[in-house]
């Protein structure tokens, strides 16, 4: 990722389940999240995203999950994401990344607007 990022702290919603507390930065290159988590959930967080191999491989795209032992990411580049809408779910706010395979990336911010984030990232969003 270049440039200066924006970012927010946000939770991560992975389809396997499970929310996971971060950073998420915005760059012209894409979107990249880092998670800040607690020594009691790693095994789950490293379980979820160590299969870098099957998750590209299944997707054909580059869209990239990975864990080493200090820190779990999620890279989304900007030429693959197709679209960005907010959502609500019940009082929470959500930003959900669609890329172009069709794959959604959910992003919770609780009781807070993410009218910012998803204007972030429509605007470096690929065509």
């Amino acid at each position: 990722m270049s440039d200066k990022a924006d970012t927010w702290t946000i939770n991560y919603l992975p389809p396997e389940g499970g929310r996971y507390t971060g950073k998420l930065g915005v760059t012209t290159d894409g979107l990249r999240f880092e998670t800040l988590y607690e020594s009691s959930n790693k095994t789950v967080v490293k379980a979820i995203f160590l299969d870098v191999a099957t998750f590209t491989a299944a997707g054909g795209h580059t869209v990239y999950r990975y864990s080493n032992d200090d820190e779990a990411t999620v890279e989304l580049p900007a030429a693959e994401i197709s679209a960005v809408k907010a959502a609500k779910k019940g009082l929470m706010k959500r930003a959900v990344v669609t890329m172009a395979n069709g794959e959604e990336f959910v992003f919770d911010y609780g009781m807070l607007s993410v009218k910012k984030l998803v204007a972030a990232i429509d605007a470096i969003a690929g065509d």
